[in-house]
């Protein structure tokens, strides 16, 4: 038996897990904040942070001097073959370039000062959702009962897998694959730039290169085969390289890349994010912009929705019910950033580098989830 019943437990520590086990600890829930790593700890992550998160980091007690975060306001589009180029017009920098290792621990540490109880470096592999609450079994054989259980476990744990019961297998799926590396600083830009690559290969597919003064990443987001993946990202190293977009040739480490799939928007394909006793949140829950494939913003605002939704099934003599709310709410708030544009933006790409306005249209889709 295990030795307390906590209110909330949450299962995975990333943005989304984090942010849930925070904003309910503030509210004075006992909170259990469970994930198999010990922080910090190195994750895929395309570099960037929407600036649409800064509120939220403010409620969670998070500056963004704490996770060495860059405001990036030199943002470009290119072609594919870098034959034309356009940036969108920004009254003030959409995005910050960050290194995820930090900033995933800095959001862990202030959920543990906010109250929650962290449980680091062991695993759930086993979950019974009973008729009164959640026993949860972790592999280091210690036992958590919980009122209420979250998955905050990211694409494809194995946990998630067991209860994805009405979750469709929808969405646009594409293949995530990054390559990082850290810059010595006679190669490091003065200033933070981003280039997003459109229509890589001639398919719906796009790149995203960031130089901060610290480092370089370059993620390639693949709607086709997951085995064309890497070799479009090594020939993207290359080609940026060539062009001086990027101050190291990244090609040759590409190479032992492994991609990852990501479901963009796949929330919305979902039948219901509520289980026994039990939410579904983050990239788990699919919530990824389709635009973009950016998880960090939506995960985070999934699991603020969340908060408030599990606060007031606490509160209630009728959880479940309570708990259904969620997939209203989250569709109401977020359906429009989640979901893919009305029109093939491959269709637009002659107008976005040729048309000012057109690339700001762009720019807002890919950082703001407006429609173009």
């Amino acid at each position: 038996m295990a030795d307390k019943q906590y209110d909330v437990l949450v299962a995975g520590a990333g943005p989304a897990g984090s942010t849930v086990a925070n904003l309910l600890a503030a509210k004075g829930r006992e909170v259990a904040l469970v994930d198999r790593d010990k922080f910090p700890r190195a994750v895929l992550c395309g570099g960037w942070l929407n600036a649409l998160a800064t509120p939220l980091l403010a409620q969670l007690g998070v500056d963004t001097g704490s996770y060495s975060a860059r405001a990036c306001s030199d943002i470009t589009f290119y072609r594919e073959d870098f034959s034309e180029s356009a940036a969108p017009k920004c009254e003030e920098a959409p995005g910050s370039l960050i290194d995820r290792a930090v900033f995933d621990h800095r959001l862990v540490t202030a959920a543990k000062k906010q109250g929650a109880t962290l449980v680091l470096g062991s695993a759930v592999v086993g979950a019974n959702l009973g008729e009164s609450g959640v026993a949860v079994e972790l592999a280091d054989g210690r036992r958590l009962d919980a009122k209420l259980l979250v998955l905050a476990t990211g694409r494809g744990s194995a946990l998630l897998e067991r209860f994805r019961a009405g979750m469709a297998t929808g969405g646009s799926v594409r293949w995530s694959a990054q390559i990082e590396s850290p810059l010595k600083t006679k190669d490091a830009p003065k200033e933070p730039r981003m280039g997003i690559v459109l229509g890589l290969e001639g398919t719906a597919g796009f790149g995203v290169l960031c130089v901060a003064p610290d480092r370089v990443s370059v993620r390639v987001s693949w709607a086709g085969e997951r085995g064309e993946a890497v070799p479009a990202l090594i020939n993207l190293c290359r080609r940026a390289y060539e062009k001086e977009l990027l101050p190291l040739d990244l090609a040759c480490a590409a190479s032992a890349v492994k991609p990852v799939a990501t479901p963009a928007s796949a929330a919305l394909d979902v039948e219901t994010h509520v289980g026994k006793h039990m939410l579904v949140i983050g990239e788990a829950g699919g919530f990824v912009a389709a635009v973009s494939n950016e998880g960090v913003y939506p995960s985070m605002w999934s699991a603020q929705i969340a908060a408030d939704v599990l606060d007031t099934a606490l509160q209630s003599t009728h959880s479940q019910e309570e708990l259904m709310a969620f997939d209203s709410q989250w569709r109401i708030q977020m359906a429009n950033y989640l979901r893919s544009p009305h029109t093939d933006i491959q269709f637009l790409l002659p107008l976005i580098f040729s048309n000012q306005p057109m690339a700001d249209r762009m720019g807002t889709a890919f950082f703001s989830g407006d429609n173009i």
